[in-house]
C-alpha cells in the first residue's frame, strides 16, 4: 500500500507519495535502553523487540498504512545494542 497526499495549485492536482524520516533513532533506542534497565529488565535480551514494539506503536501506527521509511542512526549506533 502507498500512501499519497494530493496537492491542489490552482488548476494542477498532484499526488506525491509519502516518505516518513525518523532522525535521531539511536538516541530513540538509548531511551529505551534506560527505559528498560529502570524497570530491571535485562537490555540485551528485550531491547530490539521493544524498540520494534515501541517505534511500530507510536510512530508507524499514527501513518495511516505502512509508508516507506526510514530511520537514521549516527555512524557509532552499535555502541546502543
Amino acid at each position: 500500500m502507498r500512501l499519497w497526499i494530493e496537492i491542489d495549485i490552482m488548476v494542477w492536482n498532484f499526488q506525491v507519495p509519502v516518505i516518513a524520516v525518523f532522525t535521531k533513532f539511536d538516541q530513540f533506542k538509548r531511551n529505551i535502553r534506560m527505559k528498560l534497565e529502570d524497570e530491571s529488565r535485562d537490555p540485551a535480551m528485550d531491547l530490539n523487540t521493544e524498540v520494534e514494539n515501541i517505534f511500530t506503536q507510536r510512530y508507524l501506527a499514527s501513518l495511516n498504512g505502512p509508508p516507506p521509511f526510514i530511520r537514521l542512526e549516527s555512524e557509532d549506533h552499535d555502541v546502543v545494542t
